[in-house]
């Protein structure tokens, strides 16, 4: 069985250079059915040694900071602990943006699926974001999340009217993301 060093994730882990943690392991134990898993706002580097003592050095590199979870596993099976919680400190603001939105951006059409297409590969965000479309009627809204790591916002309204556009990543903006929407 393998266990994690408690010193995986204290706060202030940096999106500025590589943080680490160390997988014990037993004698014996095949190392490689190890499995390691990042939830949370962009999906880091990562990058596995397998030590002489048999444990397995992790050195991860975020792009943004946030709130993650990581998730550790050996034959399938979760850790002890795992996943664990872990929050990464950095300046989100400059890769917030740096995001690309594309799509009915400023006219869309009452009582169809209108899509918006965020792009945000170049700085590593592919989740955690939210929006909200304010208007004269309550619309649809949803996220679909792309194979490319693109992800599509697409609403629907069924009064015409102007809607005002929200899309933001953790508190902050997206570029285009406060959009004024004539129906």
């Amino acid at each position: 069985m393998a266990k994690c060093d408690t010193t995986i994730c204290k706060i202030g882990m940096s999106d500025e250079g590589p943080n680490k943690f160390l997988i014990l392991t037993e004698p014996g134990n095949d190392v490689t059915q190890l499995q390691i898993g990042f939830e949370g706002p962009s999906s880091p580097d990562v990058k596995l040694v397998t030590l002489s003592n048999n444990n397995v050095s992790v050195t991860f590199v975020p792009i943004v900071g946030g709130d993650y979870r990581i998730h550790i596993l050996y034959k399938g099976h979760h850790i002890y602990a795992s996943p664990f919680k872990c929050k990464i400190v950095g300046d989100v603001a400059s890769n917030v943006k740096k995001m690309v939105c594309g799509g009915a951006t400023t006219k869309g059409k009452v009582g169809q699926d209108n899509s918006i297409t965020l792009d945000g590969r170049k700085v590593g965000i592919s989740g955690g974001l939210t929006a909200r479309l304010v208007g004269p009627a309550m619309p649809t809204l949803t996220f679909l999340y792309n194979e490319d790591a693109t992800i599509t916002l697409g609403y629907n309204v069924t009064s015409p009217g102007l809607y005002k556009l929200f899309i933001k990543f953790q508190h902050f903006s997206v570029p285009g993301g406060c959009l004024k929407l004539f129906k």
